[in-house]
């Protein structure tokens, strides 16, 4: 070993040993890494640090609104932009609010305008015309116009279907045809009707017609949508009508069969009882005639005149009838 080698050690304790002690000398104490202690108890400061006790950074040079963490920064502070942080973007430095409105810097780079009377809009640059002193006067949904506030008097823009300064007259309902998928429309005087084809219902034939909503199969069937409209709104009526407005239920037409029959029958039997009881007359009246001019034959073959006494039995209960024969055939 040298001995040039042997006196470095020497030399850097005695360096060290020399700055600690000009150091503790120092009162406030300087940064212990970014400045030293002199003879004159001032710190002496490292190359980007200042301040009496160079704990302070120095920034970029021509730096105007911007701040370092670190030795050459130039951090800008809100509102301001650029490399020296020397641009104002603040969002009211623009002067945004017109017509001599006042602007309000709000957060996030935001602003608000305060207008002056008679005039509005985000940055005032709308004039209050008659529309807003004075509110719309146009009726139906008409949009008032005063052509941005520098008319004098408001006019109106009528919808579709009314007419009028204010447009308070009503033209057509359906003018424009405001019935969807081909419906047709009809005026009833400030409002209108559509007539739907098939397969569309609602006011504006907007809806289409669900066959199926209302489960019309029984017996767990599954009801399917049919390709054409009008053959199943047809089909589905059918098929209500014969289930919901029968005529006679079995029973019922059993019920009247069995009277009808019945009634027949007595009908039957009353007029059979009727027409025994006329034949039996009618033959007994023929027995009586016929028995009457048997006995009448026998009583005109005697002559001698003595009376003759003759007993008739009739076919009904009657009296014993005596019968005598004189002179000249008078019957007694």
């Amino acid at each position: 070993m040298t001995a040039t080698a042997a006196l470095l050690p020497v030399l850097l304790l005695l360096l060290a040993f020399g700055r600690s002690a000009h150091g503790a000398e120092c009162f406030p104490a300087c940064h212990p890494q970014n400045g030293f202690c002199e003879d004159d108890n001032v710190c002496r400061c490292q190359s980007g640090w200042q301040g009496p006790l160079c704990d302070q950074c120095v920034t970029f040079p021509g730096c105007v609104n911007g701040l370092c963490v670190e030795p050459w920064q130039c951090i800008c502070k809100d509102g301001w932009d650029g490399h020296l942080c020397d641009l104002d973007v603040r969002a009211c430095a623009s002067t945004p609010c017109a017509n001599n409105g006042t602007c309000v810097n709000l957060d996030n780079g935001q602003y608000e305008c305060s207008c002056a009377p008679g005039f509005s809009g985000k940055d005032c640059q709308k004039k209050d015309g008659p529309c807003v002193m004075n509110g719309s006067p146009c009726q139906h949904g008409g949009s008032c116009v005063d052509d941005e506030g520098r008319a004098s008097h408001a006019s109106c823009l009528c919808p579709p279907g009314f007419s009028g300064n204010f447009c308070e007259i009503v033209t057509n309902s359906c003018t424009p045809n405001p019935c969807e998928n081909q419906g047709i429309c009809t005026d009833i005087g400030g409002d209108f009707r559509c007539r739907c084809p098939a397969g569309f219902m609602d006011k504006t034939c907007s809806r289409p017609v669900s066959t199926c909503a209302n489960e019309p199969c029984l017996n767990g069937g599954t009801c399917l949508q049919h390709s054409q409209p009008e053959h199943r709104i047809l089909k589905v009526s059918m098929k209500e009508l014969n289930k919901s407005t029968p005529l006679l239920s079995e029973g019922q037409a059993i019920c009247f069969t069995i009277l009808g029959v019945l009634t027949s029958l007595v009908v039957l039997g009353t007029m059979g009882i009727v027409f025994l009881n006329k034949c039996e007359a009618w033959v007994s009246n023929l027995r009586y005639n016929h028995m009457l001019r048997k006995k009448k034959n026998l009583l005109l073959h005697y002559n001698s005149g003595e009376d003759l006494a003759v007993n008739i039995i009739l076919p009904e209960k009657i009296d014993m009838t005596t019968f005598s024969k004189e002179a000249g055939d008078e019957e007694i």
